[in-house]
């Protein structure tokens, strides 16, 4: 809860900061932004093989830490070596693929950010393995509130999309330095360099993920790339405000899905019987609170698609919401899918993906020529939610025959939860627009008529119902949360 409540704190300050840049700079400095991050990923893709997740699980598997950043930090010097060089050899190629209105200083301020942000990834992955959230979460916090200072700083003296691309590496570079003094100072620490035998243990869970991660990464952000190309700056920047409210809504999913990934390795770092049925009992439970929570707030977020986007951005950004809808299903699936791909990552058969990988990459570059020309940024949204379906079948499968995991039934009773929650919404929202009530009554009126029906469906067909909400009731405690802040704090925490 502390990490998802961290998360939500350092993108509602992310998001504001994009709000400001749109408010001020308007959607085309905004689309030269996205397009820069599309840029640096794909580049980032090909320098990216998968060692951070190697990473987590040496650690989450109770290997020496010292050696473990050591080792990783090596590595990820030598990655972001690569990446300069790759960066630099790419110049000739500029003119051809930078659009018009974006400078290529922008990109060297967004690369570096990328860097910092990679070299911070080695401490605060170990963080992650170690399940040390308290440290972690107030040094997410901290990093995103001075970057965010200084975006505003920026805006007021020099409001320029290029200066605020160079501000993005501060956030790396705090999160680094602050990362490495709680390790070292905080947690008594001792660094150790990297050894043949611990390069060739991150190596060997490394070595699947040299196409999976990359090809992955390209996924994430090429369809930035082909948007601001294909639809332009303008319908570019109308997709960045879609995708940074949907990588918000996705803060739910993400420390989750990492946590689960941690306590996995712990479990099956020695396999038996009794291991095997914890970790069944762990990932039921995993899945069910996550949809508990997914479900409303992905709805809330449907629903007030309209006033968060122009209200927030301006009547101008009104485009995004098409994208939108589609990312708010995505993020959904998201949530009720890649629980079984981190049980498959954490029992180290993530070289059954590669073959998986391979195919799904060129459905999306088939489908992402077909989707942005006909539809622009709503067609790459859609494709989004395409990769996350397709073929979603093949891991359910793998982790019943590993594990014994199979479907949960849970998300089928939370998907029919989401489809009656947006039926009952839009069905009263436009039946009391139709009879003249304001657009704010009406509106709410319907969430509140689709949350009480949402309520009874769940009270029905879920019998976990009464457990999910003891165990909110119980993280809600404020005196034992904050006892678990102070012994986060604590060298021993």
């Amino acid at each position: 809860m502390l990490l998802v409540v961290a998360t939500w704190a350092t993108s509602g300050v992310g998001f504001l900061s994009t709000l400001l840049v749109a408010r001020v700079l308007g959607p085309s400095a905004l689309g030269a932004l996205g397009f820069g991050f599309g840029f640096v990923g794909v580049l980032s893709a090909v320098v990216m093989p998968g060692f951070s997740q190697a990473h987590t699980k040496r650690v989450a598997e109770g290997r020496d830490l010292g050696r473990c950043i050591g080792t990783m930090g090596a590595i990820q010097i030598v990655l972001q070596a690569l990446m300069v060089v790759l960066f630099l050899a790419a110049r000739s190629w500029w003119p051809g693929l930078i659009p018009s209105g974006v400078a290529p200083v922008l990109l060297v301020g967004l690369l570096a950010s990328q860097i910092l942000a990679n070299l911070a990834s080695v401490v605060t992955g170990a963080f992650v393995g170690r399940e040390w959230a308290v440290p972690y979460a107030a040094i997410m916090v901290t990093g995103r509130l001075v970057r965010f200072a200084a975006t505003v700083a920026v805006l007021i003296c020099v409001p320029d999309v290029t200066w605020v691309a160079a501000v993005y590496p501060i956030e790396g570079a705090v999160e680094l330095l602050l990362g490495l003094w709680v390790v070292c100072v905080g947690k008594g620490v001792r660094l150790r360099p990297p050894t043949r035998e611990s390069f060739l243990d991150y190596w060997a869970y490394a070595r699947p993920l040299l196409l999976t991660t990359p090809v992955g990464i390209l996924q994430d952000s090429l369809d930035r790339v082909l948007v601001a190309r294909w639809a332009g700056l303008p319908a570019a920047g109308y997709y960045q405000v879609a995708r940074a409210l949907w990588e918000l809504l996705g803060t739910i999913n993400a420390y989750p899905f990492q946590l689960l990934f941690a306590r996995l390795s712990q479990i099956f770092a020695v396999r038996s019987p009794a291991s095997d049925a914890e970790a069944r009992r762990v990932f039921v439970s995993a899945v069910d609170k996550l949809l508990f929570l997914a479900v409303p707030v992905s709805f809330l977020l449907w629903a007030l698609r309209t006033p968060v986007v122009t209200w927030l951005y301006g009547a101008e950004f009104a485009p995004a919401r098409d994208s939108l809808m589609i990312f708010v299903v995505a993020a959904l699936a998201q949530a009720a899918v890649n629980p079984y791909q981190f049980v498959i990552y954490a029992l180290e058969q993530h070289s059954r993906f590669v073959p998986v990988v391979l195919l799904r990459l060129g459905v999306y570059l088939a489908s992402m020529v077909l989707a942005v020309s006909l539809w622009g940024g709503a067609g790459a949204a859609a494709v989004r939610l395409l990769l996350v379906l397709f073929p979603a079948w093949i891991f359910v499968r793998w982790t019943r025959e590993l594990v014994g995991v199979g479907f949960q039934p849970c998300t089928r009773v939370y998907a029919a939860g989401f489809a009656v929650l947006v039926a009952v919404s839009e069905g009263v929202h436009a039946g009391l627009a139709q009879v003249g009530l304001p657009e704010p009554v009406a509106l709410g009126a319907g969430i509140l008529s689709a949350l009480a029906v949402y309520a009874a469906w769940l009270r029905w067909a879920h019998p976990g119902l009464s457990e999910n909400l003891r165990y909110v009731q119980d993280l809600l405690q404020v005196r034992s949360f904050a006892k678990f802040l102070r012994s986060g704090l604590s060298r021993e925490g």
